[in-house]
């Protein structure tokens, strides 16, 4: 089954070439796969430390008041103006979005592209950028949408035109005006958003998947055999690489990359359940843990997770089975929660919310002792509550959570003890991405790929 999978990926990459239409590189099977032997970091060369975690207690299941009435402090709300990468920002957490809260729908667009055949690609990779929404569609074009003109204003296929029945899935990042796009054939290049240029392609060989961080002049990103690479962003060439455990089990997670740019460390989270911390500027390895009972490539255990989530000096992992919380520096446990969550936590300066997968939503101090724990559905109509379907994003907005449903329905919750503030149907035709919060206004696409606009 690996060799064919392996003939498969290589028919793949050869068929692959630009677009005839943009006139740049006729045939794309001429960019050579990088052979080049970057510098490689070794397991031995800072004493990595290993550990075994495990979490045995019962699942949280308990709905629990504060003990005391409290005012819970999250951060000023944050005003973005851009939202360059999958999480928006290094970390992949932002506490608190500023929002003019009006909730009053203002624009609907036209459908952007067609709706993916596949839905675990649908919608997952959209960034936005001096005012324009930039993704892509299942056959590769990447396009630029903007938000003032109301249209399309750059549409781009780096694929050959008989392969392009093959789904793509891009994972995509802007800085400093450039466009960073890296697919499940191998292939990263860079676009100049100032000319809509190609700066550099190139084939990897094997296809990526996971997100891309950017710090020192370098991309971060991994491909399905979770190995790490280390790119130069002015050439494309690697800088370094380093392959961590191989898992021949594929779910829908995917590897994980967050950055501490204050202690210069990147934090990977493979699909094998291996979290790694290792600073990206002398390439040493500072500690790894191991979230598997297993660390066989031939085991047939699943791992399952969301993001890793850094904030201040404090790593947050949520496995199947737990949420964990790190020190950055000394991979020292501070505290876990046995439970199951069904969508990354939210981790403010005194406080983390989850939510799990029994519809708790819980609020944690910084020592991890439990300060409230509310079912989201006990002030709900069983009819509302019947139509609420999936959760499909969770956010701190004007200091209040809010949890949104793929179905179109927004539960806001008081922060200070879980209680229900409001509810509302904020479209009827759903949710089909992340909610992003930009210039005080909300934006998200509808279940018919429509960008939908709030004030």
């Amino acid at each position: 089954m690996k060799r064919l999978l392996l003939i498969f990926v290589t028919t793949v990459i050869v068929s692959c070439s630009f677009d005839n239409k943009t006139g740049i590189w006729k045939d794309a099977s001429n960019i050579p796969i990088d052979n080049q032997n970057p510098k490689s970091i070794e397991d031995n060369n800072s004493n990595p430390r290993y550990e075994d975690i495990f979490i045995k207690n019962k699942t949280y299941n308990e709905e629990k008041d504060p003990f005391n009435a409290f005012n819970a402090k999250i951060e000023a709300p944050l005003k973005a103006t851009n939202w360059p990468e999958t999480y928006g920002v290094p970390t992949n957490n932002i506490s608190n979005f500023s929002y003019s809260a009006e909730k009053k729908l203002v624009f609907r667009s036209r459908k952007l592209s067609k709706l993916s055949s596949n839905k675990n690609n649908s919608n997952e990779n959209i960034i936005f950028y001096k005012k324009n929404l930039i993704s892509h569609d299942q056959k590769g074009t990447i396009f630029i949408y903007s938000l003032d003109l109301k249209k399309k204003i750059f549409e781009y296929n780096f694929y050959k035109k008989n392969f392009k029945k093959f789904d793509k899935k891009i994972y995509l990042l802007e800085n400093e005006n450039v466009l960073y796009a890296a697919d499940n054939l191998g292939y990263l290049y860079a676009i100049n958003l100032d000319d809509y240029s190609i700066i550099w392609a190139k084939n990897y060989g094997i296809p990526f998947r996971s997100n891309l961080k950017f710090a020192n002049n370098q991309i971060f990103l991994a491909n399905q055999d979770n190995v790490i690479y280390s790119v130069n962003t002015k050439t494309g060439d690697k800088e370094w690489q380093f392959a961590t455990s191989l898992t021949f089990l594929k779910t829908n997670f995917q590897n994980n990359f967050a950055l501490d740019l204050i202690n210069n460390n990147l934090f990977f989270l493979n699909t094998n359940g291996e979290l790694y911390s290792i600073n990206y500027l002398n390439q040493k390895i500072n500690w790894f843990l191991n979230f598997k009972k297993s660390s066989s490539v031939t085991d047939t255990e699943l791992f399952l997770s969301h993001p890793i989530v850094i904030k201040n000096n404090n790593l947050f992992i949520s496995t199947k089975n737990a949420v964990l919380s790190y020190d950055v520096l000394t991979a020292f446990k501070k505290w876990d929660l046995p439970a199951e969550i069904t969508i990354k936590p939210i981790v403010t300066l005194n406080y983390t919310y989850v939510v799990l997968k029994n519809d708790l939503l819980i609020c944690l101090d910084i020592n991890g002792n439990v300060v409230w724990s509310k079912n989201i559905f006990g002030s709900i109509e069983e009819k509302i509550k019947k139509k609420f379907d999936s959760i499909i994003d969770f956010k701190i907005v004007n200091s209040e959570i809010n949890i949104y449903s793929s179905n179109g329905y927004l539960l806001s919750f008081n922060p200070s003890d879980g209680s229900l503030n409001n509810l509302n149907r904020i479209s009827k035709s759903g949710i089909n991405s992340k909610i992003f919060f930009l210039n005080n206004k909300m934006f998200f696409l509808d279940n018919r790929n429509r960008l939908l606009k709030f004030n």
